[in-house]
């Protein structure tokens, strides 16, 4: 693969409102979700299914950051997506059987393919804000 070549490519069912995302190759995991987003409009909506492979892993877990380097197989991802942004958490599993995982960061590169579907909320309008004295961004109502 070309050092700028993207494989990165999605389909819509507007009956259901459902994105499919499909990655290849070197393509950037998070990165990706982030601009189909706010290429397709998508300011709130569900991050239902994930499924694929990476050759480099970007987490947060327990309070750490992990960039790890190898082979991962992608067994599940799920999240939400407020004001075009992704907050996305992930379970991998190395080729010698061991888990890991937690909240994605941005630099997770593909090793074969990634899948996503990821459903558009047209009547929510969320975002993460500090709310009702927490140290900490909450999903919250975008109007409020």
């Amino acid at each position: 693969m070309g050092e700028n070549m993207s494989y990165s490519k999605y389909f819509q069912d507007s009956k259901s409102n459902v994105t499919v995302l499909s990655l290849g190759p070197g393509d950037l995991l998070m990165e990706s979700i982030r601009d189909t987003a706010v290429k397709e409009g998508i300011h709130t909506g569900i991050v239902m299914t994930g499924i694929g492979s990476l050759t480099k892993a970007c987490f947060n877990s327990g309070g750490k950051t992990f960039e790890q380097e190898g082979v991962f197989e992608v067994l599940n991802f799920n999240g939400t997506i407020a004001s075009f942004e992704p907050h996305i958490h992930i379970t991998l599993v190395d080729d010698k059987g061991k888990f890991s995982g937690g909240h994605l960061n941005d630099g997770c590169k593909i090793y074969t393919v990634a899948e996503i579907s990821i459903l558009k909320l047209d009547d929510l309008r969320l975002t993460r804000k500090l709310r009702d004295g927490c140290e900490i961004q909450l999903i919250d109502n975008e109007n409020e």
